[in-house]
Formats: structure tokens, C-alpha cells, sequence
């Protein structure tokens, strides 16, 4: 009886320990503000949802949907994979209580602005007397904070060995947060990049555009103006 007793207080020991040293407010720049709370509520740039946790992974519960994602401590850092992070991130602590209700849309990490949702394209099309050439960039941003962004070109014409042509394609995905004038990225391919961000009308057309680092993206579906 003695052991059993033992064994039953190690394990509910350990699993206490692992949940008091991951509870906090946690911000990555890139990625945004998470914040676990001791009760097993927390929050993700505002999503407010449930979890459970063990030494080495934390079971999120979003709206009835459990996600499991790994985690490990290094030099104090909070680092967690899988789910929606394609990559590690790596998450400091605020030292702060957090916010119990989950509710706050302005952490300085940036949150998901709902009326970009959807699918941009940027296309840029050249013709002369010998070739003709086309790019196009699609960006797809969904609504879960995730975004899939897609490139085609061609290029074809007249040469010095006669007719002929050429196409390339490639693709990314990550996960994206919107921070006023700018646009943080945790692209799978390159990384957490942050770029200059903006929303304009086209002069011509209306449609509504983003600006993401200077290239203007215009709605592939009918949107009402900015």
C-alpha cells in the first residue's frame, strides 16, 4: 500500500511540477504572446482555449478539436513544435500574470485581422517583339492564422535557337500575425520574417489590396473596398 501510495504522489507530483513551470505569459516577436494559466486556461493572440500537460507535450483543446504539440525548456526559453508551428519557436517569458480570460487582441506580438482572410494575387506580365513573360504570386490567408503562399512563371519567345520557352513553380507555407503597419511570417522555407504592411483600394478597379513589403496583392474573390 505504502508504494502504490508513493508511486500515485510521484506521478501526480510530476505532472504538477511540469504544469507549474510552463504556466506564465510567454512572447515570441514573431509568432505572438502565449499565455498558460495555472487553472489549464490559456490563450494564443487572443484564442482562448483549454489545455492539459505532461513533461513533454501539451494537449490544446480549440473549440472541441485537441492538438498535441511538444515542448522543452532551453535557457529558460519555452520552446514548442507542432500543430500550427511548422517550425520550433522559442517563447520567453514575460514574467507578467497574463490574462485569465484569454480575451486581449494587442499583444505587441500582433493578432489575426479577420478581414484579410482570403486569397491575394500579385501578377506581373511582360510582351515585346521576341518573348513574352508572366508571373504570377498567390497568397492564401486562413483564418486559423495559417497561410499558404504559391509562384508560377513562364517566360517564352524567340531566340537564337529558335522558339522556346521555360516555367517554374514553388510554394510555402507558415503562419502569419497582423502588428499595425506590419506583417510577421513563420514562413516553413525561410523562417520568421517581418515585413511592411498595408491595405489600399486599387486606383482603377476598387478592389481592395494588401500591401505586403511594397507589392500589392489584389483579392482573387469579389470583396467589398477597404
Amino acid at each position: 500500500m505504502k508504494t502504490i501510495f508513493f508511486l500515485g504522489f510521484f506521478i501526480i507530483s510530476t505532472v504538477a511540477i511540469a504544469q507549474n513551470k510552463i504556466v506564465g505569459t510567454w512572447k515570441n516577436d514573431q509568432a505572438g504572446t502565449l499565455i498558460l494559466n495555472a487553472n489549464g486556461t490559456g490563450s494564443f493572440e487572443g484564442d482562448a482555449f483549454t489545455y492539459t500537460n505532461n513533461a513533454k507535450k501539451i494537449f490544446v483543446n480549440f473549440d472541441g478539436e485537441v492538438t498535441t504539440y511538444s515542448y522543452y525548456f532551453n535557457n529558460g526559453q519555452l520552446v514548442v513544435s507542432g500543430g500550427d508551428f511548422v517550425q520550433p519557436i522559442a517563447f520567453t517569458n514575460t514574467k507578467s500574470s497574463g490574462n485569465p480570460t484569454g480575451k486581449s487582441k494587442n499583444s505587441g506580438g500582433g493578432g489575426i485581422d479577420k478581414s484579410i482572410v482570403g486569397t491575394w494575387c500579385w501578377t506581373n506580365a511582360s510582351n515585346n517583339s521576341y518573348t513574352s513573360s508572366s508571373n504570377t504570386r498567390c497568397i492564401v490567408i486562413n483564418a486559423d492564422g495559417t497561410y499558404t503562399y504559391t509562384y508560377e512563371g513562364s517566360i517564352s519567345g524567340y531566340g537564337g535557337g529558335g522558339y522556346g520557352g521555360s516555367n517554374s513553380q514553388n510554394s510555402d507555407r507558415g503562419t502569419w500575425r497582423v502588428n499595425g503597419n506590419t506583417i510577421s511570417v513563420v514562413s516553413e522555407s525561410s523562417g520568421a520574417k517581418t515585413y511592411s504592411f498595408q491595405k489600399r483600394n486599387h486606383p482603377k478597379t476598387g478592389d481592395p489590396m494588401i500591401i505586403i513589403d511594397g507589392d500589392a496583392y489584389v483579392t482573387y474573390y469579389k470583396k467589398s473596398p477597404w
